[in-house]
């Protein structure tokens, strides 16, 4: 599966709930600054000692023990910011601990549940692939990769496509001083062949590219890479000439269209549906429904809360309504993506019907 695939890391959660003893939840923002972890270590600090203050008062003391191991482990490599991300959120057990980075700012707050809280999660990585930049200029490149809201510059130096290939081209002697020799659409062409076969072809992320609008028109005529986005650019002469100063903004820039993309395709593919008589909004019809396995894709709105009709919850301790384990909407979704269904979370104003939940089926 294709690392930008985000459905597979969701499902992953799932082996969570397998687990011994409950689940610790913590949600937080992060700091904007991106050479500057202070504010976030104290602010985590804070929370994992409320946190432990809750558990202790819930369970034996000593009990603590195992997830404080996890989370100091986790601290210990928490470094300057080089993301995206607005937040993050980690899930501990007694015996492990996964975090992602969160493309919104959540609230600081955590909880504690023997259900796992899936919907803060699924927010993140339903729309927010991993994807390649290639900052493109006639003589010159950069790519950066964007993994997990991660910013990484795969190569600290860019090598040439003519000189790192010999085998691909000897027909421009000397590229960067634009001579007689100089054709921009064969080095184009050769930028393309080297991209794809040392990256694309690699890690399957889509590739945006970062370039003037007439070179990004060339570049795309040039190009045979299957990964290359069309419909996705950042068409910024600055951003090309300043890569490693706002490679940031531009990544964010990018981000931000896939999210908006994915959004509005699973509202047309509602309204398309709804007229099959493949849709609904109706929360009895939607439980029914999950039960049969005939949800395609399960739409929840942000912060919608429905009391859970589920009594073995017994432990939840949180503030906030939207990410409680014990909402009914979150125990629905877990059993879509157990059942390998699709779980979207849209803005309320977003949401087909002006309804909290809404699904697409399979029949």
């Amino acid at each position: 599966m294709a690392r930008h695939d985000q459905k597979d890391k969701i499902k992953n959660l799932l082996d969570l709930e397998q687990q011994s003893g409950p689940i610790v939840t913590i949600t937080m923002p992060l700091d904007p600054k991106e050479d500057n972890t202070r504010l976030d270590h104290i602010q985590m600090d804070s929370l994992v000692k409320s946190a432990r203050e809750a558990f202790q008062k819930l369970y034996k003391p000593e009990l603590w023990k195992a997830y404080e191991f996890e989370i100091d482990n986790y601290l210990k490599t928490l470094k300057d910011n080089t993301t995206i991300a607005e937040g993050l959120i980690l899930y501990i057990t007694n015996d492990g601990l996964v975090a992602y980075n969160l493309n919104y700012a959540p609230q600081p707050e955590f909880s504690i549940s023997d259900k796992l809280p899936v919907l803060p999660i699924v927010k993140q990585l339903e729309f927010a692939p991993d994807f390649d930049m290639l900052f493109l200029q006639r003589d010159s490149y950069k790519l950066y990769s964007v993994n997990d809201l991660e910013v990484t510059d795969p190569d600290n130096v860019p090598a040439d496509p003519f000189d790192s290939d010999k085998t691909e081209t000897n027909t421009i002697k000397d590229p960067k001083k634009n001579g007689p020799e100089w054709d921009t659409h064969e080095y184009f062409e050769q930028v393309d062949k080297y991209v794809q076969k040392r990256y694309s072809d690699v890690d399957h992320n889509p590739l945006v590219l970062v370039a003037n609008a007439e070179d990004a028109g060339r570049f795309k005529k040039a190009s045979h890479n299957p990964y290359l986005v069309t419909d996705k650019s950042v068409e910024i002469d600055a951003a090309v000439k300043n890569a490693g100063e706002n490679v940031q903004a531009v990544a964010q820039k990018i981000h931000d269209q896939f999210v908006a993309a994915g959004k509005q395709a699973v509202k047309a593919k509602y309204s398309e549906m709804l007229g099959a008589k493949k849709a609904t909004s109706g929360l009895d019809d939607i439980e029914q429904s999950v039960l049969e396995d005939r949800i395609a894709n399960l739409i929840i709105a942000e912060d919608a809360y429905v009391e859970s009709r589920d009594n073995g919850e017994t432990v939840d301790v949180i503030t906030s309504k939207g990410a409680r384990a014990a909402n009914e909407l979150n125990t629905l979704a877990l059993t879509v993506l157990g059942l390998d269904g699709d779980v979207t979370v849209l803005p309320a104003a977003d949401m087909p019907d002006g309804a909290e939940v809404a699904a697409i089926l399979r029949w």
